[in-house]
């Protein structure tokens, strides 16, 4: 197994898609380069808009853990102006679909995140997609569909304990 070079500085969304029996019909992960969080959750947002439009998902759901992003679809003064564009085009598509934005906690997210080692094999900008659940995912998939509680914990150094671990990626329903 070849080991993958973590590089602080590089961001990487990326989600799933499932569908009311919560059974994944794919997902997607895309490695971004050195972008600002903000940034990496609206990119992520927008291209599962824009996946699920492709593909004829008229009913879509999108839970992400960022609440800038869920703000975002009430006021796009949140976005940055060099998304502008590709935003107002996502917002043109979901007046098409019925379409709910929700907020979930960090926990939730645990096997959308768990696609984040994909998507840091990527080239910048490169979009992996998938319609079978990535081996590599599995594990977290099922605790997850199983209902059973995930929380991440990272110790930094010896002595002073441990803390959350953060990465930028989201978690999609389609219901």
């Amino acid at each position: 197994m070849e080991q993958i070079q973590k590089n602080p500085n590089r961001a990487v969304a990326g989600g799933i898609f499932r569908n009311s029996e919560s059974i994944c019909i794919g997902c997607f992960t895309q490695s971004l380069g050195e972008k600002n969080a903000l940034y990496v959750e609206l990119v992520a947002a927008m291209t599962a808009i824009e996946i699920a439009h492709n593909n004829g998902y008229n009913h879509f759901w999108l839970e992400t853990d960022s609440q800038l992003v869920t703000l975002a679809f009430n006021s796009s003064s949140i976005v940055p102006w060099v998304l502008r564009n590709r935003w107002f085009n996502c917002m043109l598509r979901i007046r098409q679909m019925r379409f709910i934005v929700s907020h979930i906690y960090r926990e939730g997210n645990a096997c959308a995140d768990s696609l984040e080692n994909i998507g840091l094999s990527l080239a910048s900008s490169d979009l992996f997609w998938s319609e079978s659940l990535p081996d590599s995912i599995r594990g977290e998939y099922n605790r997850n569909r199983l209902g059973m509680p995930n929380f991440k914990f990272t110790t930094f150094w010896k002595g002073f304990g441990t803390f959350p671990l953060f990465s930028f990626v989201l978690f999609f329903v389609l219901i």
